[in-house]
């Protein structure tokens, strides 16, 4: 690539935002704008985002980096006929952001349908995981191909930050590697674009096409590193668009692709607004605060409330019965063999009731939400906040006596 093109992204693109993906996964950052609800629209007025620049890399492995970046398509305005093919989220998040803020915004479409995400980290990231994940798999394969082909030659940028889309295809693989790999994933991104606090946007995964898929639930609880919620003391300056409310059974493309990226982009917006530019924004839904036991009832209490209640209660909640004289220094709810589906009572502006009747006579270990892999319809999960219209997330926390 002729070193001009990087002279005027820095003389005319006062903020460059990249976005990047990965495989089975990977192909949901790739979804069209033609494709998307409400793409045809978006199309009519594009045009009229004419501060908006977007281009694409080429697809490209390497086993060795490569130090200039191969484009598919160069610097374009936005219209009917240059975005159609470009990256559905990523355009609606540019726009957005562009039309809020009123600067220019680049975007970066650098995207591998089905790959990965040990694909997207540098050898020292594997190398690092190599030894943390021994237990789960005895070896991970020192790949970093698209690191080096698609990341790597793009480091000489000054860019804003990095939207991440991608862990379908790890959910079929080795999921529990995800928990290493993505901070690991993050740290070597910020090392090398020189920003030790560069904003990651995550997208949580959605639906998958079958609904019995427990590595789809593990890749969504390991993108929040096991926490729950993002940003926290293992990934610093993260924001996560929760998409679990977004299935698309009838989507022609496939149902682990859904077409409501124009939600996507609206939810990692609200993320960017507040952590990477600053601006007091509201940008996640209601979290578990604490649970507390009381006869046959646990309480769960959220912050980031109030919450409201929208879809069917029935199957949202699970617990993990144990006995009362079990060790609970190293209980972990990993342990648990079975879970019991179980209903809720008595929202508050700030708590729900869980009923652990199935429980009596023995001691609850644990409380889960939404852990299938699809647990809902369209934006009819249970748990919303009340002034947000955010999701909650998946949860699960023990339960205190």
């Amino acid at each position: 690539m002729e070193s001009g093109r990087f002279d005027y992204l820095r003389q005319r693109l006062e903020d460059l935002t990249k976005f990047e993906l990965g495989r089975r996964g990977q192909s949901n950052m790739e979804f069209r704008v033609e494709w998307m609800m409400g793409g045809l629209e978006e199309l009519k007025n594009a045009s009229s985002f004419s501060n908006v620049r977007f281009m694409e890399v080429m697809q490209a492995s390497s086993y060795a980096p490569i130090l200039e970046p191969i484009i598919r398509s160069g610097w374009a305005q936005p219209n009917e006929a240059t975005l159609k093919e470009f990256s559905g989220a990523c355009w609606y998040f540019g726009r957005r952001l562009q039309k809020t803020l009123r600067i220019p915004v680049g975007l970066i479409g650098s995207y591998y349908g089905g790959s990965a995400l040990k694909t997207w980290v540098d050898r020292e990231g594997i190398s690092n995981c190599l030894k943390q994940i021994a237990k789960h798999r005895p070896r991970i394969y020192d790949d970093a191909v698209l690191w080096n082909g698609m990341v790597k030659p793009l480091t000489q940028l000054d860019i804003k930050g990095v939207l991440w889309y991608q862990g379908e295809a790890d959910s079929y693989e080795d999921h529990n590697s995800f928990l290493c790999l993505m901070p690991a994933m993050i740290d070597s991104w910020r090392k090398h674009f020189r920003q030790p606090s560069m904003p990651f946007g995550i997208v949580q995964l959605a639906c998958p096409p079958e609904q019995k898929h427990p590595g789809w639930s593990s890749v969504r609880w390991h993108q929040t590193a096991d926490i729950g919620v993002v940003p926290n003391d293992i990934l610093r300056n993260v924001f996560m668009a929760v998409a679990l409310d977004l299935c698309d059974p009838k989507s022609p493309y496939g149902s682990i692709h859904p077409r409501y990226k124009i939600e996507i982009g609206e939810r990692l917006l609200l993320g960017a607004l507040s952590l990477a530019y600053h601006i007091p924004t509201p940008f996640q839904g209601p979290s578990p605060a604490y649970s507390s036991r009381v006869d046959n009832k646990v309480i769960v209490t959220f912050r980031d409330g109030p919450i409201v209640l929208r879809g069917n209660s029935a199957s949202a909640f699970e617990v993990c019965c144990g006995y009362s004289n079990a060790s609970r220094s190293d209980s972990s709810w990993n342990d648990c063999s079975q879970w019991d589906a179980v209903s809720v009572s008595n929202p508050t502006a700030m708590a729900l009731t869980v009923d652990v009747s199935k429980c009596e006579g023995r001691s609850v270990r644990f409380v889960r939400y939404a852990w299938k892999a699809s647990p809902c319809t369209y934006l009819k999960c249970l748990i919303y906040g009340a002034n947000t219209s955010l999701p909650t997330g998946p949860f699960v926390i023990p339960v205190e006596s």
